[in-house]
């Protein structure tokens, strides 16, 4: 080390580890004059106490959880439908509600909330509320005290 003494200890130290060094490459066939030569590592003496009982099992990950499923894609959706569409609006504000919110994929979200707007247009939905005949329909969306 440069710059600094060394003491008894650290010296016998390291002494050991050269002595170990040149045992261990002995052990393996290698002449103690290549020990400065020998670079490579050679696992395969550690191969032979692996146990199969170590390695990792192959197994799903438990804490994954399962993908999100759209619940429309195999219905149609149509602005005469009010009482679908009133699912994904606000009972107090009658705004929609959102894709973290409903679970839709892209596309029907985008076709429930074209739905929605026509719907307001053509007069079959109250903008600014939920109809009250709906309010006691079962949910289908994931919907947790936002109001």
């Amino acid at each position: 080390r440069w710059g600094r003494s060394c003491d008894a200890a650290e010296v016998q130290r390291a002494m050991q580890a050269l002595t170990g060094l040149r045992l261990g490459l002995a052990r393996r066939g290698i002449p103690a004059s290549a020990g400065a030569a020998f670079r490579k590592k050679d696992y395969s003496v550690h191969q032979e106490h692996v146990n199969n009982q170590d390695m990792p099992i192959n197994m799903e990950n438990p804490y994954k959880e399962p993908p999100k499923k759209c619940t429309l894609c195999q219905v149609s959706i149509d602005y005469k439908n009010t009482q679908l569409l009133s699912q994904f609006v606000s009972p107090y504000t009658g705004r929609i509600y959102g894709r973290h919110i409903t679970g839709l994929c892209a596309k029907k979200q985008k076709q429930i909330s074209k739905a929605i707007k026509r719907a307001h247009i053509m007069g079959f939905m109250p903008v600014t509320y939920k109809y009250p005949a709906f309010l006691s329909d079962p949910k289908l969306c994931d919907i947790r005290n936002l109001e």
